[in-house]
């Protein structure tokens, strides 16, 4: 059985006070890793995100106030310097393919060997907005993955690459590579096309939807047929799970407050219409509006949100939250491990709405604890 690890989401949210307390904290209950989103918005529309809908906003003033993740993560190369640090995740379309190589080789000089590339196909949100395309979105990510790994197996000859998204020409990637290897690559990924594109290319799997250890396991039997169709070994290949987590007493507790809050309702606009469906519930947005994919949270109007709320199920919430005791989280995550999942990536949701303050940091501790004792058989 392989062992099961923990790493830390990171909000990257000004003030920078925020991360370095929690990634310190982190550190000293056991995490093994530091994961920070790349973002342009915020997961909030800013009418949403003040005191009186949300105990954190006491502190972190807006959802937006986003630092660049690239030097929070060398930050955290130099300060904890056993942990890995990876984005969760970045795409190649704010990112040029050469600059995101030659970033992560940096860091993984910096960290010494512990950066990892997590890469995704795009949210809208960081896209659209700001006038960069959203097509072809999983196209555009192939392309970038297997560009990629051409500039690092280069050793500085020069680069021809032809294709529909990026020309290059007589182009140079001289970088060393790390102790002559280069940085891991975790692809987030759902659905066929994507599993399939990680198991071609990445050394990770770094999935964020909550799905049943069954669906889980199907998933990453995608990943392997693909891995083994090109030829790849998964000796060393790690699937992971973002869990985003509500801390309290019971999960009795925290649905009460929760179904009474208008940020958990908007949370459940990021949920695609067909779950809505499922739940006989109408969603708020269009379908080519909805869903964390596709949301734009500045365009997300208080009128959605009531809808929202008028809807809200404890049924809806369990597709999104991992709520209760921190036994009722290891209980809900063991499947997942059973299933393949050896890394586990925290996010604590708790200070949106249950106004425990740092109690939810040492609750952290204990699900640290109890997820790292959980095995997964190896891939």
């Amino acid at each position: 059985m392989n062992e099961v690890t923990v790493g830390y989401q990171d909000g990257c949210l000004h003030p920078l006070v925020v991360s370095k307390t929690g990634m310190r904290l982190a550190r000293m209950m056991g995490a093994r890793a530091i994961w920070a989103p790349d973002h342009f918005m915020g997961f909030a529309p800013k009418w949403l995100w003040t005191p009186d809908n949300v105990p954190a906003a006491r502190v972190i003033h807006s959802m937006d106030a986003l630092f660049d993740p690239v030097p929070l993560l060398t930050y955290a190369a130099v300060k904890h310097r056993k942990m890995w640090i990876g984005t969760s995740v970045t795409e190649p379309i704010r990112r040029h393919p050469m600059s995101l190589a030659q970033t992560f080789v940096t860091l993984d000089h910096i960290s010494r060997g512990r950066a990892i590339l997590g890469i995704g196909n795009g949210l809208r949100e960081n896209t659209e907005p700001y006038g960069f395309a959203t097509d072809k979105r999983v196209g555009r990510l192939q392309e970038a993955l297997g560009l990629i790994r051409t500039l690092w197996n280069s050793r500085g000859r020069p680069v021809d690459f032809e294709g529909k998204f990026w020309t290059l020409k007589d182009a140079v990637f001289d970088l060393p590579l790390f102790k002559n290897k280069p940085p891991r690559m975790f692809v987030g990924a759902h659905f066929p096309r994507m599993l399939r594109l990680c198991g071609r290319f990445a050394d990770g799997w770094l999935p964020g939807e909550k799905v049943a250890g069954a669906e889980y396991g199907a998933r990453l039997d995608v990943i392997r047929a693909s891995a083994e169709q090109a030829k790849r070994p998964l000796d060393t290949f790690v699937a992971s799970q973002t869990l985003m987590c509500v801390i309290g007493e019971s999960r009795d507790e925290i649905l009460e407050k929760a179904l009474g809050n208008k940020y958990c309702a908007y949370m459940a606009l990021g949920l695609p219409p067909a779950v809505w469906r499922e739940h006989s519930a109408e969603h708020p947005l269009s379908d080519q509006e909805a869903g964390f994919l596709e949301i734009v949270p500045s365009r997300v109007t208080e009128e959605h949100v009531e809808k929202a709320q008028a809807q809200l199920s404890p049924a809806l919430l369990d597709r999104l939250f991992y709520m209760g005791s921190t036994r009722d989280i290891v209980a809900e995550a063991a499947p997942l491990a059973e299933a393949g999942c050896s890394h586990f990536i925290i996010a604590n949701m708790g200070a949106a709405f249950t106004d425990r303050g740092t109690k939810n940091f040492w609750d952290m501790g204990r699900l640290i604890r109890g997820l790292g004792a959980l095995e997964a058989p190896p891939l």
